[in-house]
């Protein structure tokens, strides 16, 4: 019985980022900027937020835990451009210092900005929301290199909408589709005409590229682990709004 039966997300826009009201802990917050003209908004604590921006917007980052050692503490944020799923993190250390890690490869020394600038950032920038709506569903590749991905909406947006895109890296192309069926079994998704199918066997973990009467096997890939091939090397996703998109 198919659990899942929806349209694929060009049935309608992706949801956007939206204002996040601060006004219940505008009083905690602090303001960052590095010498590239980066600014960063901070709470830290047990209910620690990150915003972080190139502009007057300022985008809230993915936190993943942190740590705290007297005046010295660390926040964690969702980084996928760093190799092996480390994140990023905004640090105060002892002496009073700020920085920025994104694994040693676009780390920054951050300065505090106090009284009227401080005030300027946060009464005058927009925070918002994360700007990434997507997470990765599937990945896989053929022995030619050519891969196959599917990414879909978060789950506070529903966690459909699938996308599917197929090529080489830094050339992917949107495949449109019409049919996209979910159930115990895996997943199915259908183009227009019925021509083009990607299959995964949930049993076996199986990806087959069907195209006519062609079937390919394909190796299906980790997407964790590959989370830097996904958000640099396929060239889907160039801007993201999360501290390490540098790198």
């Amino acid at each position: 019985m198919v659990g899942v039966i929806a349209l694929c997300a060009t049935a309608g826009a992706d949801p956007k980022p939206s204002p996040v009201d601060i006004k219940a802990f505008k009083g905690e917050l602090i303001v960052l900027q590095d010498a590239a003209g980066g600014s960063y908004v901070v709470r830290h604590g047990s209910e620690a937020m990150v915003f972080y921006g190139t502009g007057k917007t300022l985008y809230q980052q993915v936190t993943l835990g942190g740590s705290s050692n007297g005046d010295a503490w660390s926040i964690n944020t969702w980084a996928p451009r760093i190799p092996q799923i480390r994140p990023a993190a905004i640090d105060r250390l002892e002496d009073g210092t700020y920085h920025r890690s994104c694994d040693g490869k676009d780390d920054a020394v951050l300065t505090q900005l106090t009284g009227d600038k401080a005030k300027a950032v946060l009464d005058k920038y927009a925070l918002m929301s994360e700007f990434m709506v997507r997470r990765p569903h599937l990945l896989a590749r053929d022995d030619a290199g050519v891969y196959y991905y599917v990414d879909r909406l978060q789950k506070q947006f529903g966690g459909k909408a699938f996308r599917v895109f197929v090529g080489k890296k830094g050339a992917m192309k949107q495949v449109a589709l019409t049919d996209i069926a979910t159930d115990t079994a895996g997943d199915v998704y259908s183009t227009k005409t019925g021509d083009l199918r990607l299959v995964r066997n949930n049993g076996v973990g199986a990806v087959t590229w069907i195209k006519g009467e062609k079937r390919s096997e394909l190796v299906s890939l980790d997407l964790d682990a590959n989370s830097p091939l996904i958000f640099s090397e396929l060239g889907i996703y160039k801007f993201m709004g999360t501290l390490c998109d540098n790198i």
